[in-house]
């Protein structure tokens, strides 16, 4: 049996969200800066981040701006004990988003992990800013 291109990436795709039946986390934040994630500039503004397993999915509501992020898991605990919180790191005039916290020990790095040992954060960064955020599921 041969299968054709688009029948394996359909295969692909179905097998991605096959057993995902998990809650998504929502959290919706007031960012009053702009900032980057992997390379991309967001405006400052209203965003909603979706975190579905190891997925977030950014989108402006104030603005168009959006993007799809594979994260890993964070390491260690909510900045903000257990309020959802965007963790965003200060290099000198901008600001890259590293982290995001649905709860006390649910958060996901936008840095690879290879980067967490290469260079503390404090040898690079110069701040670091906690946003809290509102948070909701989705079913």
């Amino acid at each position: 049996m041969r299968l054709k291109k688009p029948s394996v990436v359909a295969a692909l795709f179905i097998g991605l969200f096959a057993g995902t039946s998990n809650a998504q986390d929502v959290i919706e934040a007031k960012i009053p800066f702009a900032f980057f994630v992997r390379g991309e500039q967001f405006p400052a503004g209203r965003y909603r981040i979706t975190n579905s397993q190891a997925l977030l999915a950014i989108h402006g509501r104030d603005n168009d701006a959006h993007m799809f992020v594979i994260a890993s898991p964070a390491g260690g605990r909510d900045p903000k004990g257990d309020e959802p919180v965007l963790v965003f790191n200060r290099f000198e005039k901008t600001y890259r988003l590293t982290e995001v916290w649905n709860s006390e020990t649910q958060g996901a790095s936008l840095v690879p992990y290879r980067h967490h040992k290469a260079a503390p954060p404090a040898a690079s960064a110069t701040g670091r800013v906690l946003i809290t955020a509102a948070a909701t599921e989705l079913w």
